[in-house]
C-alpha cells in the first residue's frame, strides 16, 4: 500500500513528483500523490494532465471553503504533507535585493504568513511527516516587528508536536540541487518535521550524491563515492539544434518583409518531435557517469518524444549580442570587455541589471532557474547557440522527466518550470525519509 501525500502550494508538483519516483526493493512506488492544491490555472491544467481531475484542488488555501475541502478529503488518508510555500517576499533576487526592500509593502508582505494556513491544515490532518521547501532568503527575512520568519515558523510547528532537529541539533537543511545531480546551482531551505507521537527520532540528514569538481575537496569527495556535478551540456546536449525567429523590434519598416521571409526558413523547433535515439545514444557515450545517471532519471521509460523544445523569438540586437558573449559572461563583464559593442547592443540600464544577460557555461551546472523566465530568458543564454533556453531545456535543467508535459502558452510553461522544486532533489529527500523512517 502506498503512502499518501498532500502537496500544498503544489505548482506543477515537482516536490511530490520526486516522492512518487521512489521505489521499494520490488520496484513498486512507495509514495502516491493523493491531492495537489494550487491556485494558478495553468499549473492546475498541468497537474490534471499528469494526475487526473480528482487529485487536483484548484483554489486559495486562505479561503475557508478550500481549506475545509482539503481537510475533508485528506484527513485520515494522508501521512505526508509537503509544500513549497510561496516565496516571492523571501527571495533574494526579487524586490528585496533592490530598491524595493525599502518600500513598506515589501517589508510587510501578507505572503510571509501563508505558512500559517499551511500549519492550520497540518494541525487538522495530523500527518506523520511534513516537508517544507523555501528559498534561502527565508533564513534572513524578518516580519514587521523585526523577528525572523524562520524563528516563528519552526516553533509554530513544534507546538503541533513536530521535531525538526537532526543529530547535530540543526532544525533546517540548506541544500544545493547540484549536490544531488540536478544540473543547476540552486540553494533551497528544506524543513523536515516528524510527528514525535509517531516516531521520537532525530531527523535524518539528506546527504549529497554529487560534488563540485572544481573545488579543492575533489579527492575527498571521490573517496566518499560521490559523482561530479552534472553539466548543462550533459543535460541538454542531445537536443536538436534550433534557432530563434526574429522579432520586428528595432527593424525599419522597409526591412520587415525581408524578416518575414527569413523567419519562414528558420527552424525554431516544434512543440512535439520524435526523439532521435541515435543522437541520444551517441550523446550518452560522450558524457560522464553523472550525466548517464541523470538520464536514468529524466528518460526512464523509453518515451518516444521531445516536447516543448521551441525557441522564443529574439531581437536581432540580442542575437548579435549572444554571439559576442563568452560562456559564463554577464552583461556587466561584457560591457567592460567590449564597451563599444555593448553600448550599441545593450538597451538596458546596467546600473540596475548587471546580470540582465548571462551566457551559461557548457561544462558546469546552470545558474538558478526562476519564474522570471516567463518574461525573458536573457539570463539563460545557451552556451553554444545564439538563443535562450527552450522550455524543454529549462525543464531538463530542473530535472523534470521528458514525459512531463506542461500546459498553457510558452510564457506560462516557463513560469511553471521556474517555480518548481527540482524533482531529482525532492527524490533524494524522499529516499532519505523512506530508508530512515518508513522502510520496515
Amino acid at each position: 500500500m502506498t503512502i499518501k501525500i498532500l502537496d500544498l502550494f503544489a505548482g506543477v508538483g515537482g516536490l511530490s513528483l520526486g516522492f512518487e519516483m521512489v521505489k521499494d526493493s520490488h520496484g513498486n512506488p512507495v509514495f502516491e500523490l493523493y491531492r495537489a492544491v494550487e491556485i494558478d490555472r495553468y499549473a492546475c491544467q498541468t497537474l490534471r494532465k499528469k494526475h487526473g481531475d480528482e487529485k487536483v484542488i484548484k483554489g486559495d488555501i486562505t479561503k475557508y471553503k478550500i481549506s475545509k475541502r482539503i481537510v475533508n478529503e485528506c484527513k485520515g488518508k494522508v501521512s505526508v504533507v509537503v509544500g513549497g510555500i510561496p516565496c516571492q517576499s523571501f527571495s533574494l533576487i526579487g524586490p528585496r535585493s533592490g530598491f524595493g526592500k525599502n518600500i513598506e509593502k515589501f517589508r510587510k508582505d501578507k505572503r510571509d504568513n501563508l505558512y500559517e494556513h499551511f500549519r492550520g491544515i497540518v494541525d487538522e490532518i495530523d500527518p506523520n511527516i511534513i516537508v517544507i521547501e523555501n528559498v534561502k532568503g527565508i533564513l534572513s527575512k524578518k516580519d514587521s516587528d523585526g523577528n525572523k520568519i524562520i524563528d516563528k515558523l519552526i516553533p509554530d510547528f513544534e507546538h503541533l508536536g513536530y521535531n525538526f532537529k537532526n543529530e547535530k541539533g540543526e532544525k533546517w537543511h540548506l541544500l544545493n540541487a547540484a549536490d544531488f545531480g540536478v544540473p543547476q546551482k540552486r540553494e533551497r531551505v528544506i524543513l523536515i518535521g516528524i510527528k514525535e507521537s509517531w516516531k521520537n527520532v532525530a531527523v535524518p540528514e539528506v546527504s549529497p550524491t554529487h560534488f563540485n569538481p572544481f573545488s579543492s575537496e575533489t579527492e575527498v569527495s571521490k573517496a566518499k563515492g560521490l559523482l561530479p556535478y552534472v553539466s548543462v551540456y550533459e543535460a541538454i546536449g542531445d537536443l536538436p539544434r534550433v534557432s530563434p525567429k526574429l522579432t520586428y523590434t528595432g527593424i525599419a519598416e522597409e526591412k520587415k518583409e525581408d524578416i518575414k521571409k527569413k523567419n519562414k526558413r528558420i527552424n525554431c523547433g516544434t512543440d512535439k518531435i520524435e526523439h532521435d535515439t541515435n543522437t541520444f545514444h551517441k550523446h550518452l557515450k560522450r558524457i560522464s557517469e553523472s550525466g548517464q545517471q541523470f538520464f536514468e532519471f529524466v528518460r526512464p521509460n523509453g518515451y518516444r518524444y521531445i516536447d516543448h523544445h521551441i525557441t522564443r523569438s529574439q531581437q536581432l540586437s540580442d542575437i548579435e549580442l549572444f554571439g559576442f558573449m563568452k560562456q559564463g559572461e554577464t552583461a556587466e563583464a561584457f560591457r567592460k570587455r567590449l564597451p563599444e559593442i555593448a553600448k550599441k547592443l545593450i538597451k538596458y540600464d546596467m546600473a540596475s541589471f548587471k546580470d540582465k544577460y548571462r551566457r551559461q557555461k557548457a561544462k558546469e551546472p546552470s545558474t538558478t532557474i526562476f519564474a522570471h523566465l516567463e518574461k525573458d530568458g536573457n539570463r539563460f543564454i545557451h552556451p553554444r547557440q545564439r538563443r535562450t533556453y527552450t522550455p524543454r531545456e529549462a525543464a531538463r535543467i530542473q530535472s523534470f522527466p521528458d514525459d512531463f508535459i506542461f500546459e498553457g502558452p510558452i510564457s506560462k510553461k516557463f513560469r511553471q518550470i521556474g517555480n518548481a522544486v527540482p524533482p531529482l532533489m525532492s527524490y533524494n529527500i524522499a529516499k532519505t525519509i523512506y530508508f530512515n523512517l518508513l522502510k520496515w
